[in-house]
């Protein structure tokens, strides 16, 4: 398997180019075509023309970095300069001038943008082609008690701005054009108004006849019994609808059909219109006439509109190129408006305003439904959401309308659209997700690659070819994944094939194209499920959901069981560091890593010793004891640093001194060692580099060689190293000078030696050089304890140590969510699947402990909370200290200003940010003076309006944001505190409530936490940690979870991880049951332990009971699973209420746990009491607990007095009778005394 993933590797395409290469094209075409459209702008009266030049337009850098304007709640984006010349033919003055248009923003490298400090993502939305689409409509209609089906044919012009154009077909064979929100017209009237010839119409029209019917002999006649409008209706519509319809359909500035719509309807009807022709033509109505008669005699297909050859996708960049339209468009009234007013010669820079292009992109982020917060739940959750499909959103579907035919699978979206990962609920096959070698080409289409077949051969080397979904109407696609011969040859049987839309079975020989991978099928989180094939496809589907919802642990850790996909999420996510050069890490802690890179950069120069930025372990030789006459010994340092790049064809050696590691402080190195340092000059770089230390003569010296593996490679006259010195292979030669050439060409076997204890250390001396290279460091700063849009904590640990090499694009650290550069999202942890006296009844679970004690399932939190000092019409709110009627023990963690110290640890109700409001002094009673003047205390002014810590939140300050001004009518202009954020850091154990997930859709909540000492355990003694019900298993069809549990136990007990790919069958039948059993055989035979595999009941154990020490009657299913604990936690769902507020209208009491609301009782509830026949219970539920407003007034005082409550009438009643009064319906409420109302009823009567 490991082959085939080296396979395949490279055709895993960039899963960020459908953001980043759709922004580059507006970046390089799009931007240049939206003002190229609008030029020149032309004012007639006036004789002004204003003409852009988009070609040289110009993007300033960025006055925020993106990590800037994160924390500091800032735009992303560059000023946007236009070179603009105003030509003013009156005056004949010409004026040029640069003009800023506006802030346009920018892409960051992982794919979002940033608005006001907010990572935003702009969907990807699928839309219909524009162009020409021939459909029928059939419906069944019952005559006479007989089904009549009725068909009707009409053709869609779809565009991808401007009016749709519907041209259709009655039932007395009259042909209709239809606009939207219009009555339909006569298509001859459509035809004339346009200028085309009567001749060429009656010619198109004619057509609609069959030979054997009589046609008219006068044109005219025709005509009118064709359009039921005789010659002077035809005429005198001419004139009033020929400017309408050509400004609708003609002009292109309201009308584009986009190159794409412009390319499929010449291709339909047979045109040659130049593409760059975006607006229809005469010709094309006419066309579209004649295929809509072609169609009425079957003599044209039909189109299938959920076919992806007809539907494309909208990228960000095009979407930002269709707003910048919008803002150019407001532009240019603006700018008209202006000329007009003007008199005599006008500037270009007060014409021109910012306002329109930034209001224009305002609106766009702010209210748009494709702009979207960024998910940052974990690195799978961002990646998911900048791949995400969908059809709703302006221009799409309808979500309340969208029937099964657009939510359902298409035979096209095999290998481009994955038919798993979608949502539950309305949205459901309207959100997709692209699957993971699926790519977009430059029209929009979704693309996947396939290997060619020849002759039933697959056909590697010539590279797999990328389709769209367009030529396979003519190909056949083999969709089964099959094993094949050594020579690439596919199996004789028949095998399963895509062709012209339909399922069938075809021989080799007739199969033109094979995939590539089993993931071709599905997206990036569903290929993170291993064992997929054993699943029901709607508990793959929430397990795809389930991991974009997991929380990022303390501790991560990866699973034992993976799919090979989990290193290649963590390179696209906003929260990791990449290398961006190559080099040696020279520092590398929790705050910062520098890189030291050896490429030619002439803005620093370092002449120091390379030996200087290592510590004194790097460099080792190893140290025999030989005879000094006879031996040379050589140090072999092979390959750990890669890429060294150095600008010198020669090298100068500078001493070397060679001690011993116990005497290194006593040694006097020139007593001791007195060598003569020897120059090289001119050494050729060859697969060895010797360094010789002469004493006296050659015959009596001892020889040392430093040797160089691997070879250096010539580039501009410089020699380029690929392997430079290792630490842990150190192979030692004691042999004869003679046998040197020997020694270099056995320097690159694979033979290795552990490193010798004892040990020399090389030294060279600080103030000499060893080479001459420009060299230049780079440092990396994290970006800790940061808050994301989801409330995680984002934390970057790092993966590299000092003095390893890195190459570019080599990952450098880790987070919350990955251990050793692999996605990890939860947690391996000893389940089994077995009741416990009904505790894990209905998905509910038991768990160990152990797991809250050890901290396995703890996630940190972060929450920001935000206060302002505002005007009310007492006077400035204050931020301060100094607040009234508050002890010491509440302010004791405040600083002077009044806000919260970094560090505190703060509980509900602690004051984090002091702040008082004025209100109005009343004027007191006298005894009220008396009072006061007795307690010596002054009438407050002021009432406490602190920001306090909200219920139910604990944490420990980690950050304080100030936003401070100067108080001008203070003395010394005293600097104040305006407006404060504190963000605290909370740590939020596992606790009842909480919800556990797998990656198989197994879900469930913590019902009881268990004493580690009461749970079951294994014949080893190791407990569970997690209790699971069996009967989850049978009726939900994933049985993947229980592959995965085994597979984990045998990599648990043999300290192994694996990597399985899905669909496994083509390795043999029943490949996964065979692959566990045969593990756990493996297993019990390497530990010896034969409870470990039971041929009686495999995949099953003895476990025992915790509180009694008896073993369980049966075998329990148990093992070692990775289990997730996902966002929705306890703490943000719990929620009571006593008292709160109540809507205005019904007087009951609000929704929802940010609006302290209560529950709602339905109707099914009332159901209930009605049936256990408790109705004082229930009458006080629907009125004092709801809208009774005096019953609930007056409750508090019948409790206290122990009286009978009284219900009033519910405001809801009241509700009622007005809304039927609105009807003009009399309705009033009368006395409950009898008599009155039937002396009421007889005055009636």
């Amino acid at each position: 398997m490991s082959n085939f993933l080296k396979e395949v590797s490279f055709l895993v395409t960039d899963f960020l180019s459908i953001q980043r290469l759709s922004f580059s094209q507006l970046l390089k075409k799009g931007l240049i075509d939206e003002f190229q459209k609008k030029n020149p702008i032309l004012i007639r009266k006036k004789r002004i023309k204003i003409i852009f030049f988009p070609k040289f337009y110009q993007l300033t850098i960025p006055k925020y970095d993106s990590s800037y304007a994160i924390v500091n709640s800032k735009t992303y984006a560059a000023r946007l300069y236009l070179p603009i010349q105003n030509i003013n033919y009156e005056k004949q003055c010409i004026q040029f001038r640069w003009v800023f248009i506006g802030l346009f923003p920018l892409m960051t490298k992982r794919g979002y943008f940033i608005i006001n400090g907010v990572p935003r993502v702009i969907i990807n939305q699928v839309v219909r082609q524009s162009g020409i689409y021939h459909q029928q409509i059939t419906s069944k209609l019952i005559k006479s008690n007989k089904v009549q089906i009725e068909r009707r044919f009409h053709v869609d012009l779809i565009s991808q701005r401007g009016t749709w154009l519907r041209l259709e077909i009655d039932k007395r064979k009259k042909i209709w054009a239809r606009m939207k929100k219009t009555p339909r017209i006569p298509a001859l009237l459509l035809l004339h108004s346009i200028g085309l010839n009567k001749k060429i119409i009656i010619q198109t029209f004619l057509n609609l006849y069959s030979s054997s019917e009589k046609r008219p002999q006068s044109s005219y006649k025709f005509l009118a019994d064709l359009t039921s409008l005789n010659r002077k209706n035809i005429e005198n519509l001419i004139e009033t609808s020929g400017k309408l319809i050509c400004r609708k359909f003609l002009n292109p500035q309201s009308y584009d059909l986009g190159k794409g719509g412009r390319n499929q309807l010449n291709h339909r009807l047979g045109l040659s219109i130049p593409l760059n022709r975006t607006a229809l033509t005469p010709y094309d109505l006419l066309r579209a006439v004649d295929s809509l008669i072609q169609l009425f005699n079957y003599q044209k297909n039909f189109d299938d509109i959920d076919h992806l050859q007809n539907r494309r996708v909208r990228t960000s960049g095009e979407i930002i190129q269709n707003q910048l339209n919008l803002g150019l468009i407001r532009l240019e009234k603006k700018l008209i408006e202006k000329l007009k007013k003007s008199k005599g010669l006008v500037k270009i820079h007060p014409l021109f305003t910012s306002r329109p292009i930034n209001g224009v992109f305002k609106e766009f982020f702010g209210s748009n439904p494709l702009s979207q917060f960024l998910d940052q739940a974990n690195p799978l959750a961002e990646l998911t959401h900048k791949r995400r499909l969908t059809s709703v959103g302006p221009g799409g579907i309808n979500r309340d309308t969208a029937g099964m035919a657009i939510r359902g699978i298409h035979s096209t979206h095999y290998g481009r659209i994955c038919p798993i990962e979608t949502p539950e609920g309305q949205n459901a096959g309207l959100v997709n997700s692209l699957t993971t070698f699926a790519s977009l080409n430059s029209g929009g289409f979704i693309q996947t690659p396939l290997w060619p077949i020849y002759k039933g051969q697959i056909q590697r080397k010539l590279g797999a070819q990328i389709l769209s979904p367009e030529p396979e109407k003519t190909y056949t696609v083999a969709l089964n994944n099959t094993k094949t011969s050594n020579l690439n040859f596919l199996p004789t049987l028949p095998l399963t094939i895509q062709g012209n839309q339909l399922l069938k079975k075809l021989y080799r020989k007739n199969i033109n194209f094979i995939i590539i991978s089993c993931l071709q099928l599905i997206s990036t989180a569903t290929a993170l499920i291993p064992f997929l094939e054993h699943n029901d496809a709607n508990r793959a589907l929430m397990g795809s959901n389930m991991q974009r919802q997991a929380v990022p642990l303390l501790n991560p850790e990866r699973p034992i069981i993976g799919t090979s996909f989990e290193d290649r999420v963590l390179f696209y996510c906003s929260n990791f560091l990449q290398s961006n050069h190559s080099g040696l890490v020279l520092y590398s802690s929790h705050k910062k890593i520098q890189i030291l890179n050896f490429e030619n950069y002439q803005a620093e120069k370092y002449k120091l010793p390379i030996s200087f930025y290592f510590n004194v372990n790097f460099l080792t030789s190893a140290y025999t004891k030989c005879n000094k006459k006879t031996s040379i010994r050589f140090i072999i340092i092979k390959k750990h640093l890669n890429c060294l790049k150095t600008q010198f064809a020669y090298i100068k050696l500078n001493e070397c001194y060679f001690h011993l590691k116990k005497s290194f402080k006593k040694i006097s190195f020139k007593k001791k060692y007195q060598y003569r340092v020897s120059k090289f000059i001119n050494i050729f770089f060859q697969e060895a580099l010797v360094l010789k230390d002469f004493k006296n003569t050659l015959e009596n010296s001892k020889i040392r060689f430093l040797c160089f593996i691997k070879r250096f490679y010539k580039l501009k006259n410089f020699y380029l190293y690929t392997s430079f010195l290792m630490l842990n292979k150190i192979k030692i030669f004691s042999l004869r000078y003679k046998d040197l050439n020997y020694l270099i060409k056995t320097t690159n076997t694979k033979k290795s030696i552990l490193l010798d204890n004892s040990t020399n250390r090389i030294f060279l001396k600080n103030n000499e050089s060893i080479t001459d290279s420009n060299t230049l460091k780079f440092k990396l700063i994290f970006e800790n304890h940061k808050r994301s849009n989801q409330g995680t904590c984002l934390i970057q640990k790092p993966t590299v140590q000092a003095q390893q090499w890195v190459d570019k694009g080599d990952l450098l650290t880790n987070n919350f969510s990955s251990q050793s550069g692999e996605l990890a999202l939860g947690k391996n942890v000893l389940v089994a699947y077995l009741s416990w006296e009904g505790y894990n009844f209905e998905d509910a679970l038991l768990i160990n402990e152990r797991l809250i004690f050890s901290d396995i399932y703890t996630s940190l939190h972060i929450e920001k909370y935000k206060i302002e000092a505002r005007e009310t019409q007492f006077g400035f709110e204050q931020i301060t200290r100094q607040i009234p009627d508050t002890e010491y023990r509440n302010i004791k963690n405040l600083d002077g200003r009044g806000i919260i110290k970094i560090g505190s640890w703060v509980e509900e109700g602690d004051i984090l940010v002091g702040r008082v409001t004025p209100i109005r002094q009343r004027n007191l009673l006298p005894h009220e003076k008396l009072l006061y003047d007795i307690v010596g205390k002054e009438i407050s002014s002021k009432r406490d309006t602190s920001l306090r810590v909200p219920r139910g939140i604990e944490g420990r300050v980690i950050n304080v944001k100030v936003h401070e001004t100067k108080n001008v009518f203070q003395n010394k202009f005293k600097i104040e505190a305006k407006s404060a954020c504190i963000y605290i850091l909370e740590y939020k154990k596992i606790k009842i409530g909480d919800k556990i997930a797998g990656r198989h859709g197994n879900k469930g909540i913590v019902s009881r936490i268990l004493p580690q000492g009461d749970m079951p355990y294994y014949p080893d003694g190791h407990p569970i940690d997690m209790i699971l019900n069996p009967l989850g298993v049978p009726s939900r069809m994933n049985v993947g979870q229980l592959f995965e549990s085994l597979l984990g136990y045998v990599g648990l007990k043999l300290h192994k991880k694996f990597k399985i790919l899905p669909f496994d069958e083509k390795f043999g039948y029943e490949a996964s049951r065979t692959l566990t059993f045969s593990k756990l055989y493996e297993t019990r035979s390497k530990l010896e332990q034969n409870w470990l595999f039971s041929p009686r009941y495999p995949s099953k154990f003895r476990l025992f009971d915790g509180r009694t020490g008896d073993s369980f009657d049966y075998p329990i299913m148990a093992g070692f699973s990775y289990m997730m604990k996902l966002i929705h936690l306890v703490d943000e769902k719990i929620h009571a209420r006593s008292t709160g507020s109540y809507s205005l209208v019904t007087q009951q009491p609000l929704r929802g746990r940010s609006k302290h609301g209560g529950q709602r009782f339905g109707e099914m509830e009332v159901w209930a009491l009605e049936g256990f026949g408790v109705a004082y219970t229930l009458q006080e539920l629907l009125t004092v607990k709801s809208d009774d407003v005096k019953g609930r007034e007056q409750i508090m005082e019948t409790i206290l007095k122990n009286s009978a409550l009284r219900f009033g009438t519910p405001e809801s009643f009241k509700v009622l009778i007005r809304e039927l009064q609105a009807l003009c319906v009399d309705v009033q409420v009368y006395n409950r005394n009898i008599k009155h109302y039937t002396e009421f009823e007889k005055k009636l009567n």
